[in-house]
């Protein structure tokens, strides 16, 4: 009898190992913390003179999170990712707009995939703001990159708290579907607007494409959002970016041109935003690349159409795999009506106009940055 029942144990024993070995699932914590100082010759418009700030986040945002995997067998793999962002300055949440106070402000997915790709529902980052890095000439940095056009064409929809949030950035209450592979990425993304009686109203779609081969890499994104929210004026946006570039080994050139635009009700462009860039990788050593860019950008949704240019240079140190210095020195020049403005620390700090408008300003700014 007891040899009955300790056989029937080990049975019941084998059969949970077995099933284990065809589930192992892992969950990983990870993090970017940047931090660094930054100071300006021009701060406001009318400029109020020289402006020493300590700065969070001017390269990659400052953020934590988990995710995990879980392996189903027969190529199927269930996973999820929650992150939210913070302020190194003084450790608060700083996520963007109306996901200031939640845990998980950036992304809270869920995803299933395999060969064929991968379905994720839930707050997730927009496929067409991935596909744009692999040709922005900064790599779509927290600072002096076209991260502030995608931005600025969207902050209407995000401050009434509308499924729209940073237009393109962050979608919520979205599905994607996703391929890589071969060097090619493929993303699509539908949000639910969810408001009774307006299938439109809310409602996100985006999509993001990129390919890579023998250093040549190319990028298409398009990101459509609309917002029936009467206490914003009913905005909408929609972002159209293209993009080349092509790795020669130890430097590599990108260049790209985007169409940015913030529209009211009845279609009036509150911001019609249409700049290019291009940017030049040097790998100076293992261990040490700069980045030189230039961007030009003008704003045609206000009268006389306000214009920017800007020059930017970027030098990074590798210190070790996870951690590295850095040092930038950026001209920005605005006319005295230009719409647009640089943003420092991205897309949780896009309240904080910092350039002059009408005068040409000087940023210099050092940082440290180290990711676990």
């Amino acid at each position: 009898m007891i040899l009955k029942k300790t056989l029937c144990s080990l049975a019941i024993l084998a059969a949970f190992a077995s099933g284990s070995a065809h589930a192992q699932s892992s969950v990983t914590l990870y993090g970017i913390v940047d931090a660094g100082i930054m100071t300006q010759n021009n701060s406001g418009t009318p400029s109020a003179g020289r402006t020493t700030s300590f700065v969070d986040a001017q390269i990659l945002p400052s953020v934590y999170g988990m995710k995990g995997t879980e392996d189903l067998g027969d190529g199927l793999k269930a996973g999820f990712n929650l992150e939210g962002g913070f302020n190194v300055g003084n450790g608060t949440h700083n996520s963007p707009g109306v996901y200031q106070t939640q845990i998980f402000g950036r992304e809270a997915k869920v995803t299933l995939g395999g060969e064929w790709g991968t379905v994720g529902a839930g707050l997730q980052v927009d496929p067409g703001i991935i596909a744009s890095i692999a040709t922005e000439p900064r790599g779509l940095t927290d600072s002096f990159s076209m991260l502030e056009y995608w931005i600025l064409a969207t902050v209407g929809n995000n401050t009434a708290g509308g499924g729209a949030l940073q237009g393109g950035i962050f979608d919520q209450n979205s599905v994607t579907y996703t391929y890589t592979k071969n060097g090619l990425y493929v993303g699509l993304e539908y949000g639910f607007g969810g408001v009774a009686g307006n299938n439109s109203a809310n409602r996100t779609e985006s999509i993001g494409v990129s390919y890579s081969l023998a250093g040549f890499v190319a990028s298409g994104s398009y990101a459509k959002a609309n917002n029936a929210n009467p206490a914003d004026g009913g905005t909408s946006s929609q972002i159209d970016v293209f993009g080349l570039g092509y790795d020669f080994g130890n430097v590599a050139l990108r260049g790209q041109y985007g169409e940015f635009k913030s529209n009211y009700v009845g279609g009036n462009a509150a911001s019609d935003v249409k700049s290019w860039g291009v940017g030049v990788d040097w790998k100076t050593s293992i261990g040490n690349k700069i980045n030189l860019s230039y961007y030009d950008a003008k704003d045609d949704g206000i009268i006389g159409g306000g214009k920017t240019t800007e020059i930017a240079l970027l030098d990074v140190l590798a210190l070790s795999k996870r951690t590295q210095l850095y040092g930038q020195f950026a001209i920005v020049k605005a006319d005295a009506n230009a719409g647009i403005s640089s943003f420092i620390g991205g897309v949780g700090a896009y309240t904080a106009a910092v350039n002059s408008a009408g005068n040409t300003t000087n940023y210099f700014g050092f940082g440290l940055q180290h990711e676990f």
